[in-house]
């Protein structure tokens, strides 16, 4: 009698390991047919002291810096362009961004960067905006040391 209670005991534990590795596969699965990757959109780095209403119909900005300019401040967006165009890669147009930040930064002018959260799309942007925000803080935080250690 004991055997067949253990037999009994150990088809129930097999059908209830299979049953949870079964609805485990059909969850991540429905989770895959969820995921829809956003469509492959170019980019650009625009620079203009205001960004109109018009620059809104036809770029989505996903990350702005502003800086001082000898004529004034000046603010860098870099976009996701709306329109069927010539433009750059994520990657590419992250650079271009990424060296108008570095030299901002480096010669002081830098006021903020900040990523529009709103606007991201996918893994790919998140990544690059995250970079793009530590090196705006990483350099800003150096170069506060350094003016606190000439001071002394």
């Amino acid at each position: 009698m004991l055997n067949i209670a253990m037999a009994a005991c150990i088809l129930l534990f097999a059908a209830a390991g299979y049953i949870a590795f079964m609805n485990s596969k059909l969850i991540a699965d429905k989770k895959k047919e969820a995921y829809i990757p956003s469509p492959a959109s170019e980019y650009t780095v625009y620079m203009t002291p205001q960004f109109t209403e018009e620059d809104k119909r036809s770029m989505s900005p996903i990350g702005v810096m502003e800086f001082r300019d000898p004529q004034g401040m000046m603010k860098v967006y870099l976009c996701r362009v709306r329109n069927a165009s010539e433009d750059l890669k994520l990657e590419q147009a992250g650079n271009v961004f990424l060296h108008h930040l570095t030299k901002a930064r480096d010669t002081g002018t830098l006021m903020f960067y900040r990523t529009v959260e709103e606007a991201l799309q996918g893994p790919e942007e998140k990544s690059l905006t995250d970079r793009l925000s530590a090196a705006a803080k990483k350099k800003a935080e150096n170069r506060i040391g350094k003016q606190g250690q000439s001071t002394h």
